[in-house]
């Protein structure tokens, strides 16, 4: 099989395990990816992301292509740069790893449809698990007005083509499948949950890894690796860490809630207890969550968001570390199986609290098999799902 993936985030190491993974089940695999895209700071000081020559791998190809604009993938690619590497590439089929309504995902068809007519099946790998919307028009008589009206349009247009013109769908969660079906397609669905490569997040020893973070090694450590933003729930670990007697938080990560954070472990007295780390390389990752007792992730539903899959709670998992999460979106589906009075009733503090606690009699393997419950979230399942998926759809 000749597959073709489009990806924005193609250059990122956990996508990298997974094109590896393809290869090594015999997939002829290209990757387009852009040559230039804005990254966060964990993933490059630059704050942009650019192909390489060193990123080529000898089991698969990447095929660079320039975005519109770096600073917004949103916008797609440069349209006849796509045309033309998917004409060099003829594929078999084409999966791009965005969401349904993805304007980079109607560019691909277009193109497919301009090249090969309806023969090449284009998919999509979505996470979107709201119900799709444009976004609100404000009357106001200016250039940006005007250029809403129009995207509203677009929008409108990209949304009917893609789901006239789309072959299947897979996602990481169940509600996702959902808005697809709501939204009228009709095609082929199936939720594979994404792959987590175990070769980089796994367990190790806690005293060294603390040792080597200059953490002292006998207190109780509650962890958050993410955004630090609101809707991520960072203010009730805090507060919930504030209730249990000697209890340490470790943040990972940045966003524009982290100084009102900040206030707020002052006035709740614990600043002494809060570490703060701007950013990590994701390979060192692993070091950060042995460190920990318990990982929380702690995600408050708003009006246009709610938790999509959740990737911490798995790489915290693969460390066997114990998990505690929200009853946002997806994580009751990430964690089903897994002991189910650790999952908390979302923007409550003291209910977090007491899950945390709990946590103190969950063991691994004693109580719990944590390799058996991994298996789905791993590399290797991700691949070999997807494979009998693509099959499907060929035949």
């Amino acid at each position: 099989m000749k597959l073709l993936i489009i990806y924005h985030g193609g250059l990122m190491s956990c996508a990298k395990s997974i094109f590896r993974e393809y290869a090594a089940q015999g997939v002829d695999l290209t990757v387009i990816v852009p040559s230039k895209i804005a990254a966060g700071s964990m993933y490059s000081s630059s704050g942009y992301s650019s192909y390489s020559k060193n990123d080529n791998e000898k089991t698969y190809r990447f095929f660079p292509v320039k975005l519109r604009k770096p600073d917004s993938y949103g916008e797609g690619f440069k349209f006849f740069q796509l045309f033309f590497a998917i004409k060099k590439i003829k594929p078999d089929l084409i999966h791009v790893f965005d969401e349904y309504s993805s304007f980079y995902l109607f560019q691909t068809m277009l193109c497919r449809y301009l090249l090969f007519g309806k023969k090449i099946p284009v998919l999509s790998y979505t996470f979107q698990n709201i119900a799709f919307k444009t976004p609100p028009l404000i009357f106001k008589i200016s250039l940006r007005f005007f250029k809403r009206i129009a995207y509203r349009v677009l929008y409108f247009f990209i949304f009917f083509y893609n789901k006239k013109a789309l072959n299947g769908v897979t996602t990481s969660n169940f509600e996702a499948i959902s808005n697809i079906k709501n939204s009228g397609f009709s095609g082929p669905q199936k939720r594979i949950f994404w792959g987590i490569d175990f070769n980089i997040f796994f367990q190790k020893d806690k005293n060294l890894c603390r040792e080597k973070l200059s953490i002292p090694k006998n207190i109780k450590l509650v962890g958050y690796f993410g955004k630090l933003v609101q809707e991520k729930g960072v203010g009730e670990i805090a507060i919930a860490a504030s209730k249990i007697k000697d209890c340490h938080v470790m943040f990972v990560g940045d966003g524009d809630f982290k100084e009102e954070l900040k206030k707020m472990t002052g006035s709740l007295n614990i600043t002494e207890r809060v570490y703060f780390y701007d950013s990590v390389k994701n390979q060192e990752l692993v070091d950060y969550y042995n460190c920990l007792d318990v990982f929380v992730l702690a995600s408050k539903t708003t009006t246009d968001w709610k938790e999509q899959y959740g990737r911490v709670l798995v790489e915290a998992m693969a460390c066997h570390i114990p998990v505690v999460g929200s009853s946002s979106g997806a994580i009751p589906e990430v964690l089903e199986g897994y002991p189910k009075s650790l999952i908390f009733q979302e923007g409550d503090a003291n209910d977090l609290a007491e899950k945390i606690k709990m946590t103190q009699d969950l063991k691994f393997p004693e109580n719990f098999n944590i390799e058996k419950f991994l298996e789905k979230f791993s590399v290797e399942n991700f691949v070999s799902k997807h494979i009998d998926f693509y099959k499907r759809i060929i035949q």
